[in-house]
């Protein structure tokens, strides 16, 4: 039963860790309700990081902040242990820990597929294709690549590559369709450069990092404020801001329970059932 109730995330960046923290969320408030019959407390949150922080993309202060997060949640942070091997039921660790799961997510990067016609001196680490600074896919004139797919050529603030996030990819995108414009029209073309806003990530309720441009960090209740902020002032269309606040809102005070419908043993009734029996 217990590796069917424990999860082991892999990966220690945004994904892993704001995965991490929902999946506490749902233990702590979700699942007793749901799932009476379960006893909670062999549920185990495994996080399973290589590096010897989380967050690299984002500062040392933040990536702390998420451990001590993280920790007090609940959730078990193996950090400097990379994934050996894992067989559906037993995972090992580079540590030489072995821990028991049946669910494995993995959020320690993609890797991409390589396209016919484009030529292995264009891909690099992660099957990502090589791009100048126009995001011309290299040995390429008129073949563009943005996005995580994408890693440009000569660039120091970025050696490895634009985060995989939506920000380098929507400014991406926009300046190509610029570019490739400028082509047609014969005019010159126009370098890439990554406007950095920010980083941020919520581990849970009322719990958040975040790391604005200009060196400014903060950390819990209001960092998770301002995370909600911005990904609501990203929707498209005033109705939907409002219907998702409310939503929100709504969700926030009543764990989304008018949505969920859990049909099955409910060992209550069931011990009830059979007392009432046996008193008969």
């Amino acid at each position: 039963m217990n590796s069917l109730m424990d999860f082991v995330i892999v990966g220690g960046g945004p994904t892993g860790v704001e995965l991490a923290g929902a999946l506490t969320e749902l233990k702590k408030n979700v699942f007793p309700k749901d799932y009476k019959e379960l006893d909670m407390r062999q549920m185990d949150i495994h996080l399973v990081e290589a590096s010897p922080r989380l967050l690299n993309g984002m500062s040392t202060q933040a990536g702390e902040k998420a451990y001590q997060f993280l920790v007090e949640m609940g959730v078990k942070v193996h950090l400097n242990a990379a994934v050996k091997s894992y067989d559906g039921y037993e995972i090992i660790l580079s540590s030489g820990e072995r821990l028991i799961s049946r669910t494995l997510i993995w959020a320690a990067g993609v890797k991409g597929n390589p396209i016919e016609g484009i030529g292995e001196a264009a891909l690099t680490r992660g099957n990502r294709i090589l791009v100048d600074a126009y995001n011309r896919v290299k040995g390429h004139e008129n073949i563009f690549a943005i996005g995580d797919v994408a890693l440009m050529e000569g660039d120091e603030k970025f050696p490895k590559g634009h985060p995989m996030m939506a920000p380098p990819a929507q400014q991406q995108g926009r300046l190509v369709a610029k570019n490739i414009s400028n082509l047609i029209n014969k005019k010159e073309l126009k370098p890439f450069a990554y406007f950095d806003k920010g980083s941020m990530a919520t581990i849970g309720r009322n719990k958040a990092v975040v790391d604005m441009r200009g060196g400014i960090r903060f950390q819990g209740f209001f960092a998770w404020y301002v995370w909600m902020f911005v990904h609501l002032m990203s929707i498209v269309g005033f109705r939907n801001k409002v219907f998702t606040f409310f939503s929100w809102m709504w969700n926030y005070f009543s764990y989304d329970r008018s949505n969920r419908l859990i049909i099955g043993r409910n060992e209550e009734k069931i011990n009830q059932e059979e007392l009432t029996k046996q008193s008969t």
